[in-house]
């Protein structure tokens, strides 16, 4: 895939569709509480501006992963950053909380399309090897920077503008990047007419994490005896069920159950879950500890967020170094450390805790290990992976890490939540609780870099076999591939198709 005057796609303008992306994940945050004046949400319903936009996100990733392969990246590119664009505006009009979650839910499903496109046109056109690494480290270094921005951004254009602003900004932004889009990408080349997507497979899997979503956030309001929170729980498991089994039969699955025979890939994948969740949790429990027990206006909100964001820029060049210096085992369990460290210094805040002493170094050391999560497992995702598997892997890795963010979300509600029940007011007890929780997703982090990955460098390329194409960039993976793929053992000839540095 390159830009029609030739050459590799335009980087700059592939991670500034990025960067709204995760921005609009995080702008968000700081807006809860005039959402909540404006529009009357509940608190156990507030997260759902949120979670609604991370569940989709993850629940159709691997639909919109395999529909660039199909139809064509710069398409699904330009046509979901248009419908995303749209449900901004809408959300900025939006008159009641279901609106709001709707149009989120709308914003979810398009970034859906788009950001496994962006990372299947990143790895499709550059090299494996130190130019890809470079590329996919500036990749991950933009969406960092965009979680972390996006955080003092939305608590600027709240305090002297209004919540609103958070979506409508999206507008200009977003028309300007699908015209430059339409003019600098250009068309790639798509599977034949006969391959399907599995739309069955992504509604199953999307309704199954809405439905433990649910679940778990009703039962702070109604217990977990209660009628909506067991027959929640009970459709989950279900549909959850259900999408195993279609996965089994049908020609094009969205997930071919074997990829998971390997350890590694299943351990890189989980440990995007347990990153997200951490990342979701911690910010959204920042942000509320910062409004009602400091009493911090939505600007003072953001700026308190700054210096994470600073330090996250000034992180991402030496991360994208040493990930290929010390490989991803080694990098994934310092950002896991540096996790534990953050979340457990957040977990001793009291109601007159220090900002300087406590919110700001604690966040720091979370801002630190979440840049390494971003960085690595991008660059890993698609380390030793063909042009044909690349939305595929693209579509896996993001989809772990949004359905991360939304259900250890609603959990995370759950945990502070079930101390106190359903009041206006978390109580500084249920603050502990969730950044313990968060410092047990950590642990999990750190647990499963150790036992699934092997520590080869990602900065080399992949070792392929006799007579395999040679790299991603030619779009072919033969046969052996995949029987390689589906191995799963850590002797001498480890899986070609899975990511080097997961091995």
């Amino acid at each position: 895939m390159t830009s029609k005057t030739g050459g590799r796609p335009p980087l700059l303008l592939l991670c500034s569709a990025q960067f709204v992306l995760a921005l609009d994940f995080a702008i968000v945050n700081v807006a809860l509480g005039g959402m909540q004046r404006d529009l009357g949400f509940t608190d156990s319903g507030l997260q759902w501006v949120v979670g609604a936009y991370a569940l989709f996100f993850g629940g159709f990733l691997l639909l919109g992963g395999r529909a660039g392969d199909v139809i064509g990246r710069k398409r699904l590119f330009v046509g979901g950053l248009s419908v995303f664009t749209l449900a901004s505006v809408v959300g900025g009009l939006a008159t009641t909380p279901f609106l709001l979650v709707a149009s989120r839910a709308l914003q979810g499903l398009s970034a859906a399309a788009v950001s496994p496109a962006i990372l299947a046109l990143i790895a499709a056109g550059f090299p494996e090897g130190k130019e890809r690494v470079k590329a996919m480290g500036v990749f991950g270094a933009v969406s960092s920077a965009g979680f972390s921005g996006g955080v003092a951004a939305g608590g600027l254009l709240t305090e002297y503008l209004s919540w609103r602003a958070v979506m409508l900004v999206n507008l200009p932004v977003g028309v300007l990047i699908v015209a430059l889009a339409a003019g600098k990408l250009a068309t790639d080349h798509t599977a034949t007419r006969s391959t399907k997507l599995d739309v069955p497979g992504a509604i199953l899997i999307t309704s199954a994490m809405c439905a433990f979503s649910y679940g778990l956030t009703a039962a702070v309001d109604q217990g977990w005896g209660s009628t909506p929170v067991i027959g929640s729980l009970t459709a989950g498991v279900l549909l959850l069920i259900a999408f195993l089994v279609v996965q089994t039969r049908v020609p094009a699955p969205l997930v071919p159950l074997r990829i998971f025979r390997n350890r590694a890939l299943s351990a890189g994948n989980g440990i995007a879950f347990l990153s997200g969740g951490v990342m979701s949790v911690s910010t959204f429990f920042i942000t509320m500890y910062l409004q009602q027990v400091l009493e911090y206006s939505p600007a003072m909100t953001g700026l308190a967020f700054f210096p994470q964001a600073f330090v996250v820029f000034l992180a991402s060049v030496p991360v994208v170094r040493l990930t290929g210096r010390l490989g991803a085992r080694n990098m994934l369990t310092i950002g896991g450390v540096l996790l534990v460290a953050g979340s457990v210094l957040l977990a001793r805040v009291t109601e007159s805790s220090s900002y300087w002493l406590v919110v700001l170094p604690g966040g720091v050391l979370l801002g630190l290990g979440i840049t390494v999560m971003m960085i690595t497992t991008a660059v890993a995702a698609t380390s030793g992976v063909g042009g044909p598997q690349m939305g595929l892997a693209s579509g896996l890795y993001n989809s772990s890490r949004q359905l991360g963010v939304g259900l250890c979300l609603a959990l995370g509600v759950v945990l502070a939540g079930m101390l106190q029940g359903a009041v206006r007011a978390i109580p500084i007890s249920g603050f502990q609780t969730a950044f313990w929780f968060t410092a047990a997703l950590s642990v999990g982090i750190i647990v499963m870099s150790a036992l699934g990955l092997r520590n080869t460098a990602v900065a080399a390329p992949a070792p392929r076999p006799a007579g395999a194409a040679g790299g991603a960039s030619t779009g072919v993976t033969d046969e052996r591939d995949d029987r390689l793929g589906d191995r799963g053992d850590d002797g001498k000839n480890t899986t070609a198709g899975v990511p080097a540095a997961a091995r």
